[in-house]
């Protein structure tokens, strides 16, 4: 896939979209799920360094 320049990002339009294929909805829901995780294990991580510095205050 090629880059996009601003331009033609703008000037999209809905004809330019089409729906996917039931095996590319999975693998999009499964890298969704993945990066959710990574999230929450992240803002875990931020919270237990907050609560650790809190705590020896």
């Amino acid at each position: 896939m090629k880059e996009m320049d601003e331009n033609e990002v703008m000037s999209l339009t809905a004809d330019d979209f089409r729906d996917l294929t039931p095996d590319e909805t999975l693998q999009d829901n499964f890298k969704r799920m993945f990066q959710m995780l990574g999230i929450i294990y992240k803002n875990q991580n931020e919270i237990k360094e907050l609560l650790t510095v809190a705590k020896q205050s």
